[in-house]
């Protein structure tokens, strides 16, 4: 059996055909979809959406991935098992798939940003103490007793100007 997985770039537009392609040439076993929150070379954040078919008896695969800014062809009508995908990609990292299905899966509408993006804040990170922080060797400002050279780090996804000095 092949463990080796064939990985090819389309574009955006070429998505929905693409995934006909594979489907039609015998890759119609479904496996899963995900997105990516890649940073470009400018800085800019965009998504990467990734799919991964395979022949039924599991003897070859494709991992098929595109680079999108907002929006991409629903896959729901050629692979219907996408559908749990999409909307798992749309609410957590905001990605639009025309087409497919639009219901909530696990968010409330308007929950703000997706979490998963990495623009969001985790704002939970700042409001919960830290483990440890209660101990009797460390002071109010998170400094351990005995080190006093030890600096305060801020939790990964917080904003610098979101901790007070």
């Amino acid at each position: 059996m092949n463990r080796e997985f064939t990985w090819q770039q389309v574009e955006p537009d070429q998505w929905r055909i693409k995934v006909s392609e594979l489907i039609d040439s015998g890759f119609f076993y479904f496996d899963f979809l995900t997105g990516v929150d890649r940073e470009n070379i400018d800085g800019q954040s965009d998504c990467e959406v990734v799919a991964h078919l395979a022949k039924p008896d599991l003897s070859d695969s494709r991992i098929i991935f595109t680079q999108v800014k907002s929006e991409l062809a629903s896959i729901e009508d050629l692979a219907p098992a996408s559908s749990w995908y999409e909307r798992e990609c749309a609410e957590m990292y905001g990605i639009t798939f025309t087409g497919g299905d639009t219901r909530p899966l696990l968010r409330h509408e308007g929950l703000g940003r997706p979490p998963l993006r990495k623009s969001a804040v985790l704002a939970a990170r700042v409001l919960t103490r830290w483990p440890g922080g209660a101990e009797p060797e460390i002071r109010e400002d998170g400094r351990k007793v005995g080190n006093v050279s030890r600096r305060r780090q801020r939790p990964p996804g917080v904003p610098e100007n979101w901790l007070t000095p």
